[in-house]
């Protein structure tokens, strides 16, 4: 059965061809046949897939959640896109490019017929003006800090170097040249993520501000085209774009999403065949355990609790340590979700492998999170004494989707259950907003979570640097900075010794508890028989140019 695969599970996507045909009369007069060819319909073959949130931005160089990027994976095509098996694959590159000088300097020739809807070719241009403005501190990127390693980046960060000195060139049209201050390992999973993406410099400069807030101020060099979305509304759809490249290998018209939140109303309207592709979570996944149809993606990705040290409650470490021991991560996945997630011992998550030895990195880190009833009372008698109050309280912020409120009640019940004297707030606000006050550093403590962009532990660790837009919360801890730091420049080349300071750095982040790992994220689905060649990977979102109806 499909929900034992592990790791990477191939789903069946959807879609439906119907050929409906008239027949002339008998007699096949002309006035037969012409009845006949005005009869003679061909139906789309659109697939309908249910979202759990609204779509944040189109701006390769500003998204940061999973929705947006799911949906710039299937307007817009990259360099590399990410294989069955999650490693990167060319797409928009001849070959995966083979680094020199060292591991310091890729050379990478691209594909000459790539075209973006409005006709333009994509050139290597288009790729080093998009890398250009994402690592613009003008841009405000929060995901510039992808571009560290990358020649003149830290001095472009600072404002000292302007951004076109950014390490990276067009050679002619067709050919882009990346060069690097050291090696960096998971360059090759990067290039597949859509911030790598390029992006057509006169539209962006033409719409101004704009530009990818709606599907009309976009030009798109993907598989379909974004329609019908004006930047806040609740369904979208992705129609085939005829000038993508490889358009005759793409077998549906069109792609229906609606976003809904309610997850018992999503699976009535899967079994009223209304869609055909939908996320279960909670007792939803748990009623589907015997559901052919039912589709478990397993991968790397954390669910916690972060905290902002702006808060004085949120920044007291005995506070931290009070909650984290009173939160059991094998009952929150056995009881409240029930979607395949695991328990979790550590922030990083397992599922990301030593490439040179196999080992696990959350295994290799060992136990780091231990729920304790004992431990979490003793640290709150602490925290109180501390903080100079018996009675505290904070809110707690979560998207308004049926599982994260779920999740956010369970949680408010824990702790005002195990820590006396505390009143926990629970304020759920749509998935947007909640990216929105993250990012203004608007909340006590929040419930989030992340999935691996690319290979590495350091995708995770690199959250809680110092000056990493995504530590939102704004700790600041310079021996784990440190740490990062010299995983990826002093040991670089020696996978070993990096392996073993990133593991020192997981080590440090666990003590000081900057976040409280929850749970380890599975993904459950119902997909309908009849869609062929949906993939769930490990890394990245489906790609829906490779479904085709049964």
């Amino acid at each position: 059965m499909r929900m034992k695969m592990k790791r990477i599970v191939q789903g069946m996507m959807v879609a439906s061809l119907t050929l409906l045909v008239a027949c002339g009369n008998n007699n096949n007069s002309e006035k037969g046949k012409a009845d006949a060819k005005k009869e003679t319909k061909t139906e789309k073959k659109v697939l309908t897939v249910v979202e759990s949130s609204e779509l944040p931005t189109m701006d390769i160089s500003k998204a940061t959640d999973v929705v947006s990027f799911s949906a710039i994976s299937q307007v817009m095509e990259g360099l590399y896109e990410f294989a069955d098996d999650s490693t990167s694959q060319p797409a928009l590159a001849k070959e995966v490019a083979v680094p020199t000088d060292d591991g310091k300097k890729y050379t990478i020739e691209l594909k000459e017929d790539g075209k973006w809807s409005n006709g333009d070719p994509v050139t290597a241009h288009d790729f080093v003006y998009s890398w250009q403005r994402s690592a613009d501190p003008k841009t405000a990127s929060e995901y510039s800090h992808l571009f560290e390693g990358f020649k003149n980046y830290e001095e472009i960060k600072t404002g000292a170097k302007p951004a076109t000195e950014l390490g990276v060139k067009a050679v002619g049209d067709y050919t882009l040249e990346i060069e690097l201050d050291y090696p960096i390992p998971y360059l090759d999973s990067l290039l597949a993520k859509p911030t790598f993406y390029p992006q057509h410099q006169k539209t962006v400069e033409e719409k101004g501000d704009s530009y990818a807030t709606n599907s009309d101020n976009l030009v798109y060099n993907g598989a379909f085209k974004l329609a019908d979305w004006d930047g806040t509304n609740i369904s979208w759809k992705y129609e085939k774009n005829e000038n993508f490249r490889d358009a005759k290998n793409v077998n549906i018209d069109e792609v229906k999403i609606e976003v809904v939140k309610e997850n018992g109303t999503s699976l009535n309207m899967f079994q009223a065949d209304e869609v055909d592709v939908i996320q279960v979570k909670g007792e939803f996944a748990q009623q589907q355990a015997g559901n052919e149809d039912l589709v478990i993606r397993e991968y790397p990705s954390s669910y916690y609790m972060q905290y902002n040290f702006d808060n004085k409650l949120a920044a007291n470490k005995s506070f931290r340590e009070a909650i984290t021991f009173a939160i059991d991560s094998k009952q929150i996945v056995d009881t409240i979700l029930g979607d395949g997630s695991k328990e979790i011992n550590g922030f990083v998550p397992t599922g990301i492998v030593n490439p040179k030895t196999g080992g696990d990195f959350a295994k290799d880190s060992g136990n780091l999170k231990i729920t304790s009833a004992e431990k979490s009372k003793a640290s709150w008698e602490k925290a109180k004494k501390e903080l100079g109050s018996d009675k505290l309280e904070f809110t707690l912020l979560a998207s308004d989707t049926d599982s994260a409120k779920k999740l956010a009640e369970y949680i408010q019940g824990t702790l005002e259950e195990a820590l006396p004297g505390l009143k926990v707030n629970v304020s759920t606000v749509p998935f947007a907003n909640r990216l929105d006050k993250m990012s203004k550093g608007d909340f006590d403590i929040v419930l989030a979570g992340w999935a691996a962009t690319f290979a590495d532990p350091y995708d995770f660790l690199q959250l809680a640097n110092i000056g990493t837009v995504q530590n939102y919360g704004k700790w600041e801890d310079k021996e784990f900075s440190d740490l990062l730091q010299e995983s990826s420049t002093t040991y670089a080349n020696d996978s070993e010794k990096r392996w073993e300071t990133l593991i020192a750095a997981h080590k440090r982040m666990m003590e000081e508890l900057p976040y409280t790992p929850v749970y380890q994220s599975s993904e459950s689905f119902l997909v309908k028989p009849k869609v062929k060649g949906l993939v769930y990977r490990s890394l990245g979102s489906p790609y829906y140019k490779n479904v085709s109806l049964d």
